[in-house]
């Protein structure tokens, strides 16, 4: 009876939590001018850490301590040289397997297929002008001017907001097509990474090699048939990083070969993941803090020396590399960045089990549920996992607590689903480990050992079965070198409806002795579309903040002397012109309504 226990107290425990829920909160920061959802609930964004933090750590602590309390004979040895102690199994190099390898191959090529048999010209949509904005607009401010945080106030980061930049140093093009292409290659490199990580989840794996065979085909197909080619999705383009990150940090901490060069480069993910995009680099940051923590407490006090070694040098590199005056913008927007998002941003997360909170309580309760299948994993001496195996799925669930905070701070949909990737990947891994660990050694596994021969087969049968046929074209492999042209060259008018090319054709006659671009409404994209920079860093007028950077503002348009002024569209996303009260001053004294046109409302200068 005794064995219910630790469940019986999960589920009380998350009974008391959600009670607590609304009582779990800080006072509100008063100075704060920032006028958000935030500002006018008076609710701190801290908040929103502490409720979920406590939420999903509280249930998982206590049950875990129940499990040891409880089923310390019947199911766990805390004996530090048991195999299943947490962590503590002797370090192994990963087990050759050959047909792993191979599977792993067959699984490369039918991805890369399934890249190129899909019709980009599909992806010839309308622009998103206010949330691809930031991914145009940057590059074109780096061109004119040279400069890179001085001449743009990056709000995803320096890789993040110059994905287009990036390809045009290969195809000299920079284009609404040649993003989106790029944005899609980073998700096909996504499902390259996940290959290669399941793979090193199963090679040491308990189970025999057929029915292991079974295992990583079914597993893998599985975690990549929800990695979608849409940029909301389980693993976005921007998690690229983190997947490399976190494939690296298991060959080099699972292994003990060629140590050294490696915990120096995992050092160095520091800086290049929040060069990268910013939020990812400061979960990178987190986990590798977090990594150094464990590290400690078993005793690789080396490894951590190396690993700040690879941090120390990345950054001093980075600090001589660039002027005085680039890095210390670079070091200003980041904490910008971080001290206003969660107001300027942020969605109160819903009491869970409260009306019209489905989704968001769906998302903490799997969240738990895979910090329950990591103690389990980790303590149960019935359950025979390797090393390697126990450290992939902790680091997954290490990295599920820090990402969720995305969701956190701003709750909606889309954030909750790019936010989900890793827990959702330890309960595919948890689903999949049992279903074949009851297999084992029944009539299937021997028809698992029929039938591996063939696995080429088995293959292909899943994977057809399981990503989406309508996407797929087989004459695109012939004409491949057209296919990805018609995206990436494709002409920006096609991403645009005749409203707003209407509204472009007369904007770009108004101003065409403007030699930049200046909105203070939601139209991001304007100064690409017109192929001119914008006359400040502030191409994202949402950024333009009381107490902040007003005065900033003021003297970088001064110093402009545009001529014109998009303030006002029908566009609606952030543009809210209370947070900039001295701008507006400005801009009434120093500019006039100079035409509404359909709905934009353009200023001139007097």
């Amino acid at each position: 009876m005794k064995k219910f226990y630790p469940y019986l107290s999960l589920i009380i425990s998350v009974i008391f939590v959600t009670i607590i829920w609304e009582h779990i909160k800080i006072p509100y920061d008063q100075k704060n001018l920032i006028q958000g959802e935030f500002f006018f609930k008076k609710h701190n964004p801290i908040n929103e850490v502490l409720r979920v933090l406590t939420f999903v750590l509280t249930p998982i602590l206590i049950f875990l301590t129940s499990y040891l309390l409880c089923l310390r004979n019947e199911t766990y040895s805390i004996n530090p040289y048991s195999n299943s102690f947490f962590l503590k199994k002797k370090k192994l190099e990963f087990e050759k397997n050959q047909s792993i390898q191979n599977i792993s191959y067959i699984l490369l090529a039918l991805i890369t297929l399934e890249f190129f048999t899909i019709d980009f010209s599909t992806h010839i949509t309308e622009l998103d002008i206010f949330h691809e904005g930031p991914s145009l607009v940057p590059p074109i401010n780096y061109l004119f001017s040279k400069t890179l945080w001085l001449s743009t106030l990056y709000d995803y980061g320096l890789g993040g907001n110059n994905l287009g930049f990036f390809i045009s140093k290969f195809i000299d093009h920079h284009s609404i097509g040649s993003v989106r292409f790029v944005k899609l290659l980073l998700i096909f490199f996504n499902k390259v990474l996940i290959i290669f990580i399941c793979r090193k989840l199963l090679l040491n794996l308990d189970f025999e090699k057929y029915t292991k065979n079974i295992f990583y085909i079914f597993l893998t197909l599985a975690v990549l048939n929800f990695i979608e080619y849409v940029e909301i999705s389980y693993f976005p383009p921007r998690t690229c990083i983190f997947l490399l990150f976190t494939l690296f940090t298991i060959d080099t901490l699972v292994s003990n070969r060629n140590y050294f060069w490696k915990t120096l480069i995992i050092g160095n993910f520091s800086l290049f993941s929040i060069l990268w995009w910013i939020d990812i680099g400061i979960y990178i940051n987190l986990i590798i803090v977090v990594l150094s923590i464990y590290l400690i407490t078993q005793k690789e006090y080396l490894k951590v020396g190396y690993i700040f070694i690879g941090i120390f040098v990345a950054w001093f590199i980075f600090i001589t590399f660039f002027p005085i005056n680039e890095t210390k913008e670079f070091f200003d927007q980041i904490k910008f960045i971080i001290s206003i998002s969660g107001y300027l941003l942020g969605l109160e997360y819903p009491q869970p089990f409260s009306a019209h909170s489905t989704r968001e309580t769906r998302a903490l309760l799997l969240l738990i549920l895979s910090g329950i299948f990591v103690v389990i994993f980790n303590f149960n001496k019935k359950i025979n996992l390797d090393y390697s195996t126990k450290f992939i799925i902790s680091i997954f669930f290490v990295s599920s607590i820090i990402f969720f905070q995305s969701s956190i701070m701003r709750t909606d949909a889309p954030h909750i689903k790019y936010s989900s990737g890793p827990y959702m990947f330890i309960l595919y891994f948890t689903f999949f480990y049992f279903l074949f660990n009851k297999l084992q050694n029944t009539k299937i596994s021997i028809l698992f050992k029929k039938i591996s021969k063939s696995f080429a087969l088995i293959i292909l049968i899943c994977f057809f079965g399981t990503i989406n046929i309508k996407i797929l074209n087989f004459s695109n492999i012939i004409n491949l070198k057209n296919n990805v042209s018609s995206l990436v060259y494709a002409e920006d008018e096609k991403f645009l409806t005749d409203r707003y090319k209407n509204f472009l054709n007369y904007y770009s006659e108004v101003s065409k002795k403007d030699d930049c671009v200046q909105v203070l409404s939601d139209d991001i994209a304007l100064p690409y579309l017109l192929k001119k920079p914008s006359c400040t860093q502030f191409f994202i007028p949402a950024h333009i903040l009381s107490g902040w950077n007003e005065d900033k503002f003021i003297a970088q348009i001064k110093q402009s002397n545009s001529q014109y002024i998009l303030y006002t569209s029908p566009l609606l996303w952030l543009d809210n012109k209370k947070n900039m009260p001295n701008v507006v001053s400005f801009i009434k004294k120093n500019y006039h309504l100079y035409i509404d046109y359909m709905g934009w409302h353009i200023y001139k200068k007097n």
